[in-house]
Order: C-alpha cells, then structure tokens, then sequence
C-alpha cells in the first residue's frame, strides 16, 4: 500500500466533528446506515451489525436506548468503539469512555478526534517514514494503554 492509500485510509477513519453528530435520538438502523456513509475507514475492517450494538450495550461500552432510540452520547461511544476495536482490549476501551474523573462524551470524543488529526498530520510530514517505524509506535502505544489498564503489581 502506498503513502497515499494509508493517507486516504486514515483520513476515511476521521470521527466527525461532534457537532455535526445529530443532537436527536436514532434507532439502531439509522446508527449503522450513518456510519457506514461517514465513516469509510477501511472496508471490511470496520464493518458494523445489529447484533454488534446490541453487545456493545449489554457490554457497557455504548449507552442503553431511550424508547429504542441512541443518543449522541452513544453515537459518538459507538464510533469511538469502532476505531479502537481492532486493536484494543474491550475492558480497556470501556475504561477509556468512563474515566474515573467522570469525563463527558463529547469531552472524550473531541479529544479523540483531536488525536486523530495528529497523527494523520504526522503521517502527512513523514512520506518517507518506513512503516516498521509506525508499527514500533502504535505497538508501545498499545502496550502502555495495556498498562494502564491492568493493575500494577505491588510491592
């Protein structure tokens, strides 16, 4: 894959702004048909069912329905869940989107998308960059989220 297609990948895994996620509840068909438009990403890699929100939610990582619809609040959880599911623990990623400081969505959200245009501006600087470089980076960043996720032995 070249520079460019990575490039493209990357950009086609961008969150949308939190205002321009709906601000009014929808139904579980109406979740998937928008991110399944907006959000590209890598085909088959992010590939998003039904049965798949439903395990989000009885997991804890999405928030529940209100009368069968999904507030923002879930959509953006939803997206975040995503993007970090190939690659990070779920207990993990549910500690992510319920800090203990009680961080709100939209805060966790923005952030998140914040980091995403980081590192797609960092990837644009770097167009020589080996890809072993990349790999070594996300891996350590991988395993320190690993990390902060585990209890530390004592003692």
């Amino acid at each position: 894959m070249t520079h460019e297609e990575i490039l493209g990948h990357l950009q086609g895994c961008l969150l949308p702004d939190w205002e321009t996620l709906p601000d009014f509840g929808l139904y579980k068909d109406q979740m998937i048909s928008l991110i399944n438009r907006t959000l590209p990403g890598i085909p088959g890699l992010m590939d998003l069912t039904a049965s798949m929100i439903n395990n989000y939610v009885k997991a804890g990582l999405i928030d529940k329905p209100i009368g069968k619809k999904y507030s923002r609040e879930a959509l953006a959880q939803l997206l975040i869940v995503i993007q970090l599911k190939l690659t990070t623990p779920m207990e993990l990623i549910k500690t992510l989107l319920y800090p203990e400081d009680e961080t709100d969505t939209k805060t966790l959200y923005t952030r998140f998308r914040r980091y995403q245009e980081q590192v797609i501006l960092e990837y644009k600087k770097q167009e020589d960059a080996p890809r072993l470089k990349y790999a070594l980076q996300s891996s350590a960043l991988q395993y320190i989220l690993r990390l902060s996720g585990e209890d530390q032995p004592t003692g």
